[in-house]
């Protein structure tokens, strides 16, 4: 599932443990298939196949305008989560046509980032991809704000 648009709130831990809220735009989308690893428990007497889920797989893609503001800039914070290593809190919030609020769908969770790469071309904009995958801890899950 991609999320884009304007009413979608991206905040990432800093280094020092902070969530830092990227500003409307910086953000262009953000991509989040969840899906379990399913096994297959089929017995010889079963008409069917069946299976079970196993571990979520629950990886992120944030793609985005390479910002360097000072505390709150794209750049600014995955990079250096991402060269230290560091564990991060991830949050994304949607609004429904407007501005995210109460009630409103939230995603989050715990992750490592683990490939951060800024796309530099002649006369665009400087773009970045940055994948995350989960950390130890509990699952990344959908909620609400």
């Amino acid at each position: 599932m991609a999320l884009a648009g304007d009413h979608v709130v991206v905040r990432l831990d800093d280094t020092a443990g902070t969530l830092r809220t990227f500003a409307n735009g910086d953000i262009i989308s953000v991509d989040i298939p969840l899906a379990f690893d399913q096994h297959d428990v089929t017995g010889f007497g079963d008409a069917t196949h069946n299976f079970i889920n196993g571990q979520l797989n629950a990886p992120v893609t944030l793609r985005g305008y390479l910002t360097t503001t000072a505390t709150t800039g794209t750049h600014t914070v995955i990079r250096d989560a991402y060269q230290q290593g560091k564990t991060v809190s991830l949050q994304v919030d949607v609004g429904q046509n407007a501005a995210p609020v109460t009630g409103d769908p939230r995603f989050s969770g715990e992750y490592l980032i683990e490939s951060y790469q800024p796309v530099i071309e002649t006369g665009k904009a400087v773009m970045f991809t940055a994948r995350l995958k989960p950390a130890i801890g509990t699952a990344p899950a959908w909620g609400v704000i």
